[in-house]
């Protein structure tokens, strides 16, 4: 970053735990952000690499002085995992305004344009859109599984409901993190996101959910299935703290099949009536979100979208319910 007095506008915030094969392709994607220069800086917390990740974002750094490496360490106040990192990169941060994003996600050049123009009145955090992409089946229907159910969260905020927010595209004030006291005052929470999220807006801030192209961000899809239920345990972690209806709806999204066959036992016609309107909804719903986000190439994966459903629902619910921790980035959490 070039001398001066005045501070960044924005601080770009990059937690990252053993991702040397993927943090080349964030680093490159956020040096590529079409923002004045000067007007941005970018840190990056290793934690705790076991790996070569701090020596490979030090070799990419070099000669880009808006970038920043921060070791991180333990931290005293008991802070865990991810949300330790960012507490550690939000104390040496500069900007007015905080953005977040994950070491395995590339962002897209408008990021900080169209995510920083949502900031007007009492609008505390913005969080955009993150689809997975990789070349097989099973990447592109976690895709179209992402783009569902975070087109339902952009509806639902245009009714004002707040649901939860993307840890790797979130921006928020440095006035709303720093009235809830940061990181630092927050509970721990597998699901750090959401957890600043819904404190912000509990705290009497605005929110805004971005569903355009200019937000879109793309990232590393799990490949074994193993990996994918891990993911939605975290995830089913943190949705226990929704409002009870909004709880309730996701174990039917997630049950949807059994408890359509159960409905067939008792009245087919419900049964029929019920199955046909999911299908219409989650059609519209679908259909909506490719259109905003120009994804019509992901079309025929919706065709299969029905299938996936059926099967990772109830094997999501089940293996939610085992004994087994949470495991992420190689650290457990029970």
């Amino acid at each position: 970053m070039p001398d001066t007095e005045v501070a960044p506008d924005i601080s770009v915030l990059i937690a990252a735990r053993n991702e040397e094969t993927t943090i080349v392709a964030c680093l490159r994607a956020v040096e590529a952000l079409e923002y004045p220069a000067g007007r941005f800086e970018v840190l990056i917390g290793n934690d705790q690499s076991t790996d070569a990740t701090a020596a490979v974002v030090a070799n990419y750094i070099a000669d880009k002085p808006a970038f920043r490496l921060i070791t991180t360490v333990d931290s005293p106040a008991g802070l865990r995992g991810k949300a330790n990192v960012l507490a550690q990169l939000a104390q040496q941060a500069r900007g007015e305004y905080l953005f977040f994003t994950d070491a395995d996600t590339q962002v897209s050049p408008d990021w900080l344009t169209a995510m920083r123009g949502q900031f007007t009145g009492r609008v505390g955090v913005v969080t955009g859109v993150t689809l997975p992409d990789g070349p097989r089946l099973f990447h592109q229907l976690q895709g179209i599984d992402w783009l569902y159910n975070l087109t339902l969260t952009h509806l639902m905020s245009s009714f004002g409901v707040a649901l939860t927010a993307m840890g790797n595209n979130m921006a928020v004030s440095r006035a709303a993190y720093t009235a809830v006291g940061g990181y630092e005052s927050l509970p721990f929470s597998v699901v750090e996101d959401y957890t600043l999220f819904k404190t912000i807006v509990a705290k009497g801030y605005d929110f805004r959910n971005v569903l355009t192209e200019a937000v879109l961000a793309r990232t590393r899809p799990v490949d074994s299935l193993r990996q994918f239920l891990d993911q939605r345990k975290r995830w089913m972690r943190g949705a226990t703290d929704l409002p009870g209806w909004i709880v309730i709806a996701l174990y039917a999204q997630y049950l949807a099949g059994p408890l359509l066959l159960l409905l067939g036992w008792l009245s087919p016609v419900l049964a029929v009536g019920g199955y046909l309107l999911k299908i219409f909804i989650q059609t519209l719903v679908i259909s909506f979100g490719l259109g905003r986000l120009r994804q019509t190439s992901l079309m025929p994966y919706a065709l299969l979208f029905e299938i996936y459903q059926l099967i990772i629902g109830p094997l999501s619910v089940l293996y939610y319910l085992s004994p087994r921790p949470i495991e992420w980035k190689g650290r457990e959490y029970r």
